[in-house]
Parts: C-alpha cells; structure tokens; sequence
C-alpha cells in the first residue's frame, strides 16, 4: 500500500496542474483573439502565489527531500534541481503579476512578455511536477520508513488543499473558488488543446 503522503503529493500536484492547465488555455486562446479575463488571471496568480509557493513547495523541501537526504546520497543531483526550479518559480509569478499589471494598462509589449513568461513558467512547473511523480517519488517510497512518510504526511495534511477538501485555508479557498467562478463554462478544451 502506498504511504498516504504520496497520494496527497499527488492530489496537490493535480489541483496547480488545473490551475496551470487555465493559465495556459487563456494565453491560447488570447493569442488567437479572445478578450482577456483580467480578473481571471489575477485570481490565477494570487493562487499559485498562496498555494504552490506558499504551502506545497516549503513542505517538500523541508520534509520530503530532507528525508530523502537522509536517507540515499541516490537522488542528490535530482533534488539540487527541484530545489532550484522551487526557487526560480516566485520570481516568474511575481513577473508574471508587473507584466499582467500593465497588459491590464494597454501595454502591447507586456502582452507578449506575459504570454511568454506564462507559457515558460507553465512548462518548468509541469517539467518539474513530472520529474517529482516519475522518478523523485519512486526513489523515496523506496528509501523511507513508515514513520518518515507519517512524518511527511502529517506536515502536508496542514498544506490544507482547497481542491480536495483536506483542512481548506479560507484564503486559498477562495482564491481557488474565484477561479472556478470566472472560468468560462465549460473550458472546452481537451489533451491536444495544450500543444
């Protein structure tokens, strides 16, 4: 049986993965001509910037991969890199938050560099998640104990997910629900819809 802990890593992987998956799905259809959804991309980021950044990422780095550390010299070089990709993801929010601000204002030029920065942002972080899930994820389930993962799962239990209902945070609630409320309905979009 899977430790707990996996299936909550999981569960908070798949809620910045929805999340994402609208940001990108916003910018495509911008890019072909749609009117932008300023209070939608705004909730959006104030999301990623209260979840992921504030929650998800600090708990790994704290608990899961320091764990794993302990453990296995095996997934060094591995961890240094999802350690650094945590790192790099703020400042691309908060520059994807001035470039928003002032496409918001009429600026062409920040348009593009927004379109941009959140297609590079939105790759990284589904480059990242992947690499967590597919080989980070199999090397700890290998390497640590029951009461590791007990330890792991009872600090992201706290990370209290909005999507899946574990202790939601009013703050990231809200900001979760305000995305399901602006986003157009339904999204119609499918897999091939993000090439």
């Amino acid at each position: 049986m899977k430790p707990e802990a996996i299936q909550i890593i999981r569960d908070e992987h798949l809620a910045i993965s929805a999340v994402l998956y609208s940001l990108r799905y916003l910018v495509k259809e911008m890019r072909k001509g749609a009117a932008p959804n300023f209070a939608l991309l705004r909730a959006i980021l104030d999301y990623i910037v209260s979840y992921p950044d504030r929650w998800h990422h600090p708990k790994e780095d704290k608990y899961l991969f320091a764990a794993v550390r302990r453990r296995t010299r095996e997934a060094d070089t591995l961890i240094a890199r999802l350690e650094r990709e945590h790192r790099l993801g703020y400042p691309m929010v908060e520059d994807l938050k001035k470039h928003l601000l002032a496409f918001q204002a009429g600026d062409e030029a920040a348009r593009d560099a927004f379109f941009a920065t959140a297609d590079r942002y939105a790759e990284l972080e589904w480059e990242h998640l992947r690499a967590e899930e597919d080989v980070f994820l199999p090397i700890a389930e290998r390497v640590l104990s029951r009461e590791e993962w007990a330890e792991i799962a009872a600090a992201f239990r706290e990370n209290d997910n909005p999507l899946f209902g574990i202790k939601p945070k009013d703050e990231a609630e809200v900001l979760y629900q305000r995305i399901l409320s602006l986003a157009p309905s339904p999204m119609g979009f499918g897999a091939g819809d993000m090439a």
